[in-house]
């Protein structure tokens, strides 16, 4: 938690000249997408369900990103171009720096979301989706509820 703490604090600043890949690309979007109004914690927290559905799934997080219905950002997107926008969010920084170590397979600490491998905001959803039916969620971190499925 100690390594967390520090990339909140700006330890990450001096990559944020530093051009993406386009897999990074995609995970910052979605890092930004899905947690950008829930500061370092919220974003942390989507990352680390990022990579445990690639480690569950076999696929590059990139992958996970964009794989149909999984992440509501990308639900209708037709171009990259769409989300430029979402680069105008206080934590852009932080969130291209997990999303290069994400793809780099640096491993975030797992526990913070309890192994999580699905979540849903509940200030969107009023109530818990359909697989979540039954489930005993791992952590709630922000407006985040998050679960272990697998």
């Amino acid at each position: 938690l100690i390594g967390y703490a520090l990339l909140c604090v700006g330890a990450y600043a001096t990559f944020a000249d530093e051009v993406l890949t386009p897999d990074e690309r995609i995970v910052t979007f979605t890092l930004l997408g899905e947690a950008r109004g829930e500061g370092c914690e919220g974003i942390y927290a989507v990352g680390c369900v990022i990579q445990k559905r690639a480690e569950n799934r076999k696929l590059t997080p990139a992958q996970v990103c964009k794989q149909r219905k999984q992440f509501s950002i990308w639900n209708g997107v037709k171009r990259e171009s769409e989300l430029w926008h979402l680069y105008e969010t206080p934590n852009k920084e932080y969130a291209r720096y997990l999303a290069r170590k994400i793809c780099a397979g640096r491993k975030l600490s797992q526990d913070y979301t309890g192994n999580a491998d699905h979540y849903y905001s509940h200030k969107i959803m009023k109530k818990p989706p359909y697989w979540a039916k039954g489930k005993k969620p791992t952590k709630v971190i922000g407006n985040h509820t998050f679960y272990k499925l697998r």
